[in-house]
C-alpha cells in the first residue's frame, strides 16, 4: 500500500467515525479503530510521542498504517491535550 492509499483509507476511517478513544492513562492514549473486518488497537505514548498499532502492516513494516494516521487526525482535530478528547 502506497502513502496516498494509506492517507485516503485513514481519511475515510476518520470521516466515518470509525476511530475513537478507548481509554487514557497518564502516559498513553489508547484508541480503537474499526476496520472493515477487524478492530485494531492504536496506542500513543505521550512521553515518547510515538504511535503503535497491532495491525499486520505496522507489525511487519514498522511504518505508519492507515489506523495510526486516522488516530493522528482525531488527535489533531480534538487538540493536543488529551483532557479535551471526549470518551465514547
Amino acid at each position: 500500500m502506497d502513502k496516498r492509499e494509506k492517507e485516503k483509507k485513514a481519511y475515510l476511517l476518520f470521516r466515518q467515525k470509525r476511530v475513537g478513544i478507548d481509554f487514557e492513562t497518564e502516559k498513553r492514549i489508547h484508541f480503537k479503530v474499526k476496520g472493515q473486518t477487524e478492530e485494531y488497537s492504536v496506542i500513543f505514548d505521550k512521553e515518547r510521542k510515538e504511535f503503535t498499532c497491532d495491525c499486520k502492516f505496522f507489525s511487519l513494516k514498522q511504518k505508519f498504517c492507515s489506523h495510526i494516521l486516522a488516530c493522528k487526525m482525531l488527535r489533531e482535530k480534538l487538540g493536543k491535550y488529551s483532557h479535551s478528547i471526549p470518551r465514547k
